[in-house]
């Protein structure tokens, strides 16, 4: 009787040492499963095999979020100034400084390239790159501007992949209003009012990124008078649409200039 007793005490004690012992490791395993998740985080999404249309097609991963958060090359602003450098060139059919141009941005493109790695955007980039350089030696101008609009608008989309910084929304503004005085020049009014309502929208959505103290009197300036642009749009008014695309021309000028230098 005493001998089972004794079993009963020793084998209770075991099981009250294991029920202590059970917040402890529930704590552990807790730790240990945000730890793995955070881990997670730092890594590339892994692809769909299947959509619901499909098969995606074939992109780049989505970079590493720490990645996200690193400053893009301070060239990438460069290369949007030669952008605009080269289409008044082109719109204006002097073929000599575009060529010029040109070529400053195929050098600075190779600058960038090697900064920002295999991201999504470079591949489309330098074909869009090759076109250009084609159709500016061919003197066409409607090719030239689809294929500078083109290069730039996937330039922008290797800035999407620094989500601190606003350069893909200055490259994609300043895209747009490219866009709006191409058709202007051709009087096109169909396009031009299709384009300056997209150039409203790009503008929309990047304000908030582009807003810092110290360049604010500029922000307020390009919102009024991009208004202004459709206003003038509209109306199929020339002259005073392409008085506001210079003066939009100047203030997308200084808000690239301060996001450069920061």
């Amino acid at each position: 009787m005493a001998q089972v007793a004794r079993n009963l005490i020793i084998k209770g004690g075991i099981v009250l040492h294991f029920l202590k012992r059970i917040p402890a490791l529930g704590v552990s395993i807790l730790f240990a499963g945000l730890l793995l998740s955070a881990c997670g985080m730092f890594t590339p999404a892994p692809k769909p095999e299947i959509g619901p249309a499909g098969k995606p097609v074939e992109s780049k991963p989505n970079p590493p979020v720490i990645e996200r958060f690193y400053s893009p090359p301070a060239e990438m602003y460069d290369l949007e100034a030669l952008a605009g450098a080269i289409f008044e060139g082109i719109y204006k059919e002097n073929w000599q400084p575009a060529e010029e141009n040109l070529a400053q941005l195929q050098v600075t493109w190779q600058d960038v390239k090697t900064r920002v790695g295999n991201k999504k955007g470079v591949k489309e980039a330098d074909e869009a790159l090759e076109k250009l350089t084609e159709a500016v030696a061919a003197k066409k101008i409607t090719a030239s501007y689809e294929a500078l609009n083109k290069f730039m608008g996937s330039v922008s989309d290797v800035g999407k992949s620094y989500k601190l910084s606003p350069v893909a929304d200055v490259i994609g503004v300043s895209n747009s209003l490219r866009n709006v005085s191409f058709y202007v020049e051709e009087k096109n009014w169909i396009k031009a009012a299709s384009k300056v309502k997209e150039l409203e929208g790009v503008w929309n959505h990047a304000k908030p990124a582009l807003e810092q103290v110290g360049i604010l009197g500029e922000i307020t300036k390009t919102h009024a008078k991009i208004k202004q642009l459709k206003d003038a749009v509209n109306a199929e008014n020339k002259g005073v649409a392409e008085e506001h695309i210079a003066s939009l021309n100047e203030s997308l000028g200084y808000i690239r200039q301060f996001h450069r230098g920061k």
